[in-house]
């Protein structure tokens, strides 16, 4: 672990650094938001060779061949590394960022500059729409799941929340062979997509979460707002104990936002999935669903691990006769849960449909989101013709590629969902 960040500013502040094609030994750059989307994000990547110098970050790209001083804010950083993987992971984490800007950022290590990267903060203002791209299950099929991220390249949302089961058996090779796909996720100006992520049950324990995105909770549950007060992202842990200290910060991060428009739960287990090979969540549907419902501001929860699709109708529990699986319809408070994969992983038919499902079906897909003050859109993309979709621009994200296939077999591919009535 590095510890000391003075030391570092003194190094390189003193040095001399040129842009030039020499290339430094980095690869896998990722970029995590863990805490609040415009004012804090996390750079991670792994070091192969040499020593890592310094960054280069500003709202300006560098010139090239020119002498740049790489300077180091000391009260605005914090940077630490660990050996995990077969991988030499750094891990800089920043802070008092400005809202809606862009970041430009190059590695410096002892052999040279990385290429430049930028990501953007997202407003601060809740009046400000933003777009997501949802899903999870990118497990083995790697020409699948690279197409997948290259959709994500194109859309431009303003992050990717990844709902768990990123490899298949959690190995070394499988996890260097994932970061390596999911750079096909970078567009080809150097624009990457900010992540936010939750442990699926292929991802063998906590740890790989934390050592290998920065997650800031030893136990993988976290909130992550965007927009001022316009959007909570809660991120839940299916694979540990769903009462205890999990359902109190779940009960306190819902309580803490409830004056949000919209707080958005992601986990990976479905509560009632579509398949029926998958157990029935009864511990979810038992602590998760009531403190859900207790909120008129959580109307979406974002679910994976059946290798399937489907989105429902808006649901609420019910315990009487007429309920199917502990569920019934109601749009004017109910909670519509979508996903269910497929980002990658074998597909699997979606041959357990309820009476409150609104389509399901066995699709390689993602759900793009929408969220803006009075509305939620939500389409489900189907990936697989990437090569044929014209890329958008971050200024172009709301507007559908006219190429772009969506989902929507019976009841039309819009979701929309609005404030509890």
């Amino acid at each position: 672990m590095i510890k000391a960040a003075f030391f570092l500013l003194i190094l390189v502040c003193q040095c001399s650094i040129w842009f030039s094609n020499i290339q430094s030994k980095t690869e896998f750059v990722r970029v995590v938001f863990n805490s609040n989307a415009s004012y804090e994000a996390t750079i991670i990547w792994n070091q192969y060779s040499g020593e890592f110098r310094g960054l280069y970050l500003d709202t300006a790209p560098p010139k090239e061949n020119i002498n740049i001083e790489v300077i180091f804010n000391v009260q605005n950083f914090d940077i630490s590394s660990n050996r995990y993987k077969g991988m030499n992971n750094h891990i800089i984490r920043l802070k008092k960022l400005k809202p809606n800007e862009k970041y430009f950022f190059v590695l410096i290590d002892s052999d040279g500059n990385s290429r430049t990267y930028h990501f953007s903060t997202v407003s601060n203002q809740a009046s400000d729409s933003l777009a997501f791209i949802a899903g999870g299950d990118s497990r083995d099929i790697r020409k699948t799941r690279i197409k997948a991220n290259q959709m994500v390249s194109k859309l431009k949302a303003h992050a990717v929340l990844f709902n768990g089961d990123f490899t298949g058996i959690d190995t070394e090779k499988q996890w260097k062979e994932w970061f390596m796909d999911w750079e096909s996720s970078i567009s080809s100006d150097g624009r990457i997509t900010p992540m936010v992520v939750t442990r699926g049950n292929h991802e063998l324990g906590n740890k790989v979460m934390v050592k290998l995105f920065d997650v800031p909770h030893s136990k993988v549950f976290y909130s992550t707002t965007f927009g001022g007060d316009l959007l909570n992202i809660v991120s839940l842990n299916s694979e540990i104990w769903k009462f205890g200290a999990q359902k109190l910060f779940l009960r306190k991060t819902l309580k803490e936002h409830q004056d949000f428009y919209w707080q958005i739960p992601q986990y990976h287990r479905p509560v009632r999935a579509h398949v029926k090979a998958k157990k029935e969540m009864n511990t979810q549907y038992k602590n998760f669903v009531p403190e859900f419902e207790k909120y008129k501001n959580v109307r979406l929860c974002l679910e994976n691990d059946s290798h399937t699709c489907k989105i429902t109708w808006p649901i609420v529990s019910d315990q009487t006769e007429n309920a199917d699986e502990g569920f019934i319809r109601n749009d004017s408070i109910g909670i519509v849960y979508a996903g269910e994969g497929c980002w990658g992983a074998p597909l699997r038919t979606a041959d357990d449909k309820k009476s409150w499902t609104r389509d399901a079906e066995a699709v390689n897909q993602f759900n793009l989101i929408f969220v803006s003050k009075e509305k939620i859109e939500l389409r489900t993309v189907l990936y697989e013709n990437v090569d044929e979709i014209i890329e958008n621009s971050e200024n172009t994200r709301f507007q559908l590629p006219s190429n772009l296939k969506l989902w929507g077999p019976n009841h039309g591919t819009l979701v929309e969902i609005y404030p509890r009535r």
